[in-house]
């Protein structure tokens, strides 16, 4: 197969051969370091296969043993360009564009978060992208699990996290405290700690040693369970320590302090017909805006789309357009009554109670109370709750050799 390439790309031709001293001509070619390949008999004439090199050397042994000699076709990557040269630009750019799609996939093009509650994306977003992680990154100079654990320890709230790279995407699903029991993503030696203050109600542990029981008062960052566990001799002395992953369910009994809001009198916004729209281009880290409406508007409210291209679900590139509309409004005053205002403040308080009980939160007491005071609509008070309450923090092993230091 190499051989064949190699003789592609140098060229080669078909010949026939015809007369009756063609032994002779074959010695003489042989003699003239003339290589023959691919000998076939046709009737009254054989066929063979030539260098494009000896393709001029060849006539003297044609013409000295008097054989009819004729090239039948001639092969090779010059021939193919000669012939198709009208559709090497398209060549020429295909190649180059699959290079181009090459080396963008070494590449970080996008960043997708996913599973966030009390944190915003967009807070995540930039923070990664301003310590860690941002988009023009390297592939092989991101390290999933280093960026797990720096996320962890930067963001209290977040309890699991898993960071992967799928096609030039970096995916990063999170679960925050609430949402689970205990941490149990750790399989390294870890304890499981209080995420705040708070009274134990219920724990069951199912690796380590507990630490506290029911009825304890702990605050946040106190052990729980313990990843040390201890053997002891006859004589109740420790006689090996073994660490491994705790793991538990813990409850605690805590409370949410509840404020909010919301005046009487408010303006609201009513939109116009009148808008203005503008692209905005980006290419790599740069942004073009080749036009800019001028806006006449008092008042309007800008709303803009990103678009970014991408292959699949998950091979995204580094070109994107984003669409920016200016919209057009009218602040007119408006005023709630107190019923209104109210209602509005008890649908905003069940709101808040359905995400904590969505995230795992039992509702005890509710004690918000919601009052009127001149022109304000007062909402105040607390929760009494009881939530999971524990998450894996890994454990510092501290060897004999160590403590002897």
């Amino acid at each position: 197969m190499v051989g064949f390439i190699l003789k592609y790309l140098s060229g080669f031709a078909k010949y026939s051969v015809k007369g009756i001293d063609i032994p002779r001509f074959y010695n003489l070619c042989s003699k003239r370091d003339i290589t023959i390949w691919g000998i076939e008999e046709k009737e009254d004439k054989e066929t063979f296969f030539i260098n494009r090199k000896d393709m001029e050397a060849i006539l003297i042994p044609a013409s000295k043993s008097n054989v009819e000699l004729t090239m039948l076709k001639e092969y090779g990557c010059r021939v193919f360009l000669k012939t198709h040269r009208k559709r090497i630009p398209f060549v020429v750019g295909f190649i180059m564009f699959a290079v181009i799609i090459y080396l963008q996939s070494l590449y970080i093009w996008d960043i997708n978060i996913s599973g966030e509650t009390n944190y915003t994306k967009e807070e995540i977003l930039s923070h990664i992208e301003k310590n860690y992680v941002s988009e023009g990154t390297l592939k092989s100079e991101v390290d999933c699990e280093a960026l797990e654990k720096n996320l962890r320890k930067d963001f209290d709230e977040i309890a699991w996290i898993s960071c992967s790279i799928d096609g030039t995407r970096l995916n990063i699903t999170l679960t925050e405290t609430l949402d689970v029991f205990t941490d149990t993503s750790l399989t390294t030696p870890s304890n499981v700690v209080a995420v705040k203050d708070c009274t134990i109600t219920n724990m069951i542990t199912t690796a380590g040693t507990p630490v506290v029981k029911v009825g304890d008062d702990v605050k946040k960052g106190d052990i729980l369970i313990s990843g040390a566990i201890y053997l002891y001799d006859d004589n109740k002395e420790i006689l090996d320590t073994h660490y491994v992953a705790a793991k538990g369910e813990i409850l605690g009994l805590t409370e949410y302090r509840y404020e909010d809001s919301m005046e009487l009198s408010y303006y609201k916004k009513e939109y116009s017909q009148n808008s203005r729209s503008y692209y905005r281009f980006g290419m790599f880290t740069y942004n073009f805006t080749p036009y800019v409406p001028d806006i006449t508007y008092e008042n309007f409210d800008t709303v803009s789309k990103e678009h970014k291209f991408h292959i699949g679900n998950s091979f995204y590139l580094p070109f994107r357009y984003e669409k920016i509309t200016n919209k057009e409004y009218e602040l007119v005053l408006a005023s709630y009554t107190e019923e209104e205002a109210k209602s509005r403040m008890e649908e905003r308080l069940m709101q808040y109670i359905t995400g904590l009980q969505e995230k795992g939160v039992q509702i005890l007491e509710n004690n918000v109370k919601i009052t009127m005071h001149d022109d304000q609509c007062i909402a105040s008070g607390t929760i009494k709750v009881c939530e999971p309450v524990g998450i894996s923090k890994e454990l510092e092993i501290i060897s004999e050799e160590t403590e002897s230091e």
